[in-house]
């Protein structure tokens, strides 16, 4: 049986992280990127047409305060995986309080989202 592929929906501001971000997910994980979002707005009506498995959310996106962002995702689909990045450590626990599935620094080596993904 063939594994299932992850849909994901990557969520950052920034378009080179975005392209080398879906390069990787897609080569190295069963994954197929169903969209790409560069600000609050446009991730949450992404989310509503593409129906990811997963997104993945750098907390500094533009938009929504950062506090109701996860909550908001959660209101468009109860289901939804949510990674939160950031380059900023102390950001961890505040993506874990915001009830995000998962929280990721962007200075990890690139397999530790891969090893991640596969867990989740």
């Amino acid at each position: 049986m063939k594994p299932k592929i992850i849909r994901i929906l990557l969520a950052d501001d920034n378009p080179a992280l975005r392209s080398a971000l879906a390069l990787l997910l897609e080569t190295r994980l069963n994954a197929r990127i169903v969209g790409e979002a560069y600000s609050m707005d446009e991730l949450l009506s992404s989310v509503s047409l593409t129906h990811p498995d997963v997104v993945i959310l750098d907390w500094e996106l533009p938009g929504v305060p950062r506090w109701d962002r996860v909550a908001a995702l959660r209101e468009t689909d109860p289901d939804l995986k949510i990674v939160i990045t950031s380059s900023r450590p102390e950001v961890d626990q505040k993506a874990l309080a915001a009830q995000a599935d998962a929280y990721i620094s962007k200075s990890e080596p690139p397999e530790r989202m891969v090893q991640m993904l596969r867990e989740m």
